[in-house]
C-alpha cells in the first residue's frame, strides 16, 4: 500500500475466526436490546442472511433443508458475535461460497432469541387465531381450545389485529422475512423448498407465523 492511500477493509480470513471474543454478541440477545445497539429496526444479520439467499441461494436444491459446514456456521457465528462489520454477503467469499451455512446461521439466530418475533405475550392469541384445532396436537389443543378460532374469515380479521399489536422492530423483522420465504417458494421447481418443506425447516413456529402472514397479506398492503 502507498503512503497515503487508506486501508482497504478485506473479509476475515477463515483462519482468523475461531475463539474471536463476544465483543458484540448477538445471539441470544433480545431483539430490542441488539436493535438499540445497532440503530436499526432490523437485525443487520437478519438483512445479511437474507439478502445473501436472495442473491445465491433461491435456486439452491434444500435451501434452509440442507445445513452448512459445520466449521463455516461456527465461524459465521462467531464473527457475528464479534463485530461483524467487516462482512458483506453480497460477496460469497465472506460466507465460504456456502449459502446453507447463512440459511443455518438464521434459522440458529431465530431460534435462539429469548423472546419469539411473536412476542411472549401476543404469541398464544397468535397461536390459536392460526390455528384450526384439527391441526394441532391433543396439548396444544386442549391448552388454547378456549381462543381457537376456527373460521377462515374470522381467524383472517383476529390475525390482522394481532400482528398490527406488535412492536414495529418485530413486526418490520417478521415481514422481511415472511415475504424473503415466499420469494424462496416461488422457485421451489428448482429448489424443491414449498411453503410445506419450509414450514417443517423452520418448525411448528414459523408454519404459524407463515400462515399468519399468508391471512392477514401484510398490515401495510
Amino acid at each position: 500500500m502507498q503512503r497515503g492511500q487508506a486501508p482497504v477493509q478485506r473479509p476475515v480470513s477463515q483462519h482468523s475466526m475461531s475463539d474471536l471474543p463476544r465483543l458484540k454478541p448477538v445471539f441470544g440477545v433480545p431483539l430490542d436490546e441488539l436493535l438499540a445497539r445497532e440503530d436499526s429496526s432490523i437485525p443487520a444479520i437478519v438483512y445479511q442472511c437474507i439478502q445473501a439467499v436472495d442473491l445465491y441461494g433461491l435456486d439452491v436444491e434444500g435451501i434452509y433443508r440442507v445445513s452448512g459446514e459445520k466449521k463455516h456456521i461456527d465461524r459465521l457465528n462467531a464473527v457475528f458475535d464479534n463485530d461483524a462489520s467487516c462482512l458483506d454477503f453480497r460477496r460469497p467469499e465472506d460466507f465460504f461460497q456456502d449459502v446453507n451455512s447463512v440459511a443455518s446461521i438464521l434459522k440458529q439466530f431465530l431460534r435462539d432469541l429469548p423472546e419469539p418475533l411473536l412476542t411472549n405475550e401476543l404469541y398464544p392469541e397468535i397461536i390459536a387465531a392460526s390455528s384450526k384445532p384439527t391441526m394441532l396436537s391433543r396439548r396444544a389443543y386442549m391448552l388454547i381450545m378456549a381462543i381457537a378460532i376456527d373460521d377462515d374469515i374470522s381467524r383472517r380479521d383476529s390475525l390482522h389485529g394481532l400482528i398490527n399489536r406488535l412492536p414495529d422492530s418485530n413486526y418490520a423483522t417478521l415481514r422481511l422475512l415472511i415475504l424473503h420465504l415466499n420469494r424462496v417458494q416461488e422457485h421451489s421447481n428448482m429448489n424443491r423448498m414449498n411453503s410445506g418443506n419450509l414450514a417443517i425447516c423452520f418448525g411448528y413456529y414459523a408454519t404459524q407465523v407463515y400462515y399468519s402472514w399468508c391471512l392477514t397479506n401484510a398490515r401495510a398492503n
